[in-house]
């Protein structure tokens, strides 16, 4: 029997699997320190740090859901958006996409988000979730992004010098700008659509991804309690 100040087997070894993800990510990107102000290094950063938490401090499991709630819907987004805008316009393709850095790209991009996504579903719904906690799915990406911005002001650059931010959909310094339409630019550094618009985009999307794991959350948490 389980009981309050014991993490369940299978829970503890699908957090180990994403420890070990991250690990081997982090180790194989050491040569790389700008890549951890991108959004991919630090959602697995987060994941990882509340996984660890919930590994050495299992009495503190129901307070630490939201933040695995958070640490999911991070994920996923990052998941999905390399997998359906960035990896596409690499070079060499997907496949070579994902084996960038000793394969640490499949690590950070598929491995860590399946293992964080299967946990949080198997182990963390039981929470009294209500819809608002939805809001809490936008806290780090747009915390994120404030970050990155005050970066780009302060004049860090990205890419081979000439990106005022780490992906392309958020390079205001590409010839769209902020609110310019140029999809004949589209390459490696821009999409070719002002960043005003991709932020806008964001948002609906960062919640209707919240929405989705938060739903999963509530019918997973009234199936257990049925059962």
């Amino acid at each position: 029997m389980q009981t309050r100040n014991t993490v369940p087997k299978f829970a503890f070894f699908l957090r180990l699997g994403i420890l070990l993800s991250t690990g081997y990510a982090f180790a194989m990107l050491l040569h790389w320190p700008i890549g951890f102000t991108f959004f991919t290094q630090l959602s697995n950063l987060f994941t990882a740090l509340v996984v660890l938490c919930q590994l050495l401090m299992p009495g503190m499991a129901e307070r630490l859901k939201p933040w695995k709630y958070m640490a999911a819907v991070s994920i996923l987004l990052t998941f999905l958006v390399y997998l359906t805008v960035l990896a596409p316009i690499m070079p060499g393709g997907i496949l070579a996409a994902y084996r960038q850095d000793h394969w640490a790209n499949l690590c950070m991009h598929l491995i860590t988000p399946f293992l964080t996504i299967a946990d949080f579903l198997l182990h963390d719904t039981d929470y009294p979730w209500r819809g608002r906690h939805v809001f809490l799915a936008a806290i780090p990406p747009f915390a994120w992004l404030l970050f990155i911005f005050v970066l780009g002001g302060l004049g860090l650059r990205w890419g081979m010098g000439n990106m005022s931010a780490p992906y392309p959909f958020l390079n205001y310094a590409a010839p769209a700008g902020w609110f310019g339409w140029m999809p004949e630019t589209t390459g490696y550094t821009t999409l070719g659509i002002g960043v005003f618009y991709a932020i806008l985009a964001m948002i609906p999307l960062v919640l209707l991804l919240g929405l989705l794991l938060l739903r999963c959350a509530m019918a997973a948490r009234r199936v257990r309690a049925k059962a």
